[in-house]
């Protein structure tokens, strides 16, 4: 499920987009806004669902390419991905 904190977030879960099923977690040890985003970025994805994104860390992943949506945190991460185009853009 989707943290409904984005800083707070324990970690990336990286979904292969082709429906390989492949799945690879990248923990978040830092737990803040900034180390967040530096996660993100280090993964080189360029489409990103959240529970939740504060204005500052948007604006700066949006400036940077990522395309980020919103995500019910109660629906499975898997649902979600495969729904992505549909989700409201944050």
């Amino acid at each position: 499920m989707l943290s409904p904190f984005f800083a707070k977030c324990d970690g990336v879960l990286l979904i292969d987009p082709d429906g390989a099923q492949k799945q690879e977690f990248r923990a978040n040890s830092e737990r803040t806004g900034e180390a967040t985003c530096d996660l993100i970025l280090a993964t080189g994805i360029t489409k990103l669902i959240c529970g939740f994104i504060d204005e500052a860390d948007r604006s700066l992943l949006s400036a940077l390419g990522l395309d980020i949506r919103l995500g019910s945190c109660s629906r499975p991460v898997t649902i979600l991905a495969r729904e992505f185009d549909i989700l409201p853009k944050a």
